[in-house]
């Protein structure tokens, strides 16, 4: 998420760490001297930061710094909100904006 030049509130956010972790200690999980107690709920939302990594690299490849662009202006498809807006609503909004990026993500046995 470092790529995507997000504040750190934003970055815990989307971990679904806004409870147990302030951004001021972020530091210490960058540095390597703590790690994160991950739940189920951060581990799905972490596949989904993961998956919406993977498909901005495969639809930019060429600019990864579009990534970060495009994360904070306004989509049609999301009635002229950001997709870092719907995904910091929550899963549902990371769900979404994944399945935009990626159609796979979409489809139904």
């Amino acid at each position: 998420m470092e790529n995507w030049k997000l504040e750190d509130q934003d970055q815990i956010t989307l971990l679904g760490l806004g409870n147990s972790l302030k951004p001021r200690h972020l530091y210490l999980y960058r540095r390597g001297d703590k790690a994160f107690d991950f739940d189920q709920t951060a581990l799905n939302r972490s596949e989904m930061i993961l998956g919406i990594h993977e498909s901005l690299g495969t639809s930019y490849p060429t600019n990864r710094e579009y990534s970060s662009i495009w994360l904070k202006r306004e989509v049609k498809k999301f009635k002229q909100k950001a997709p870092l807006e719907l995904m910091l609503s929550g899963t549902t909004g990371m769900k979404r904006v994944w399945h935009f990026l990626d159609c796979t993500q979409g489809w139904k046995d």
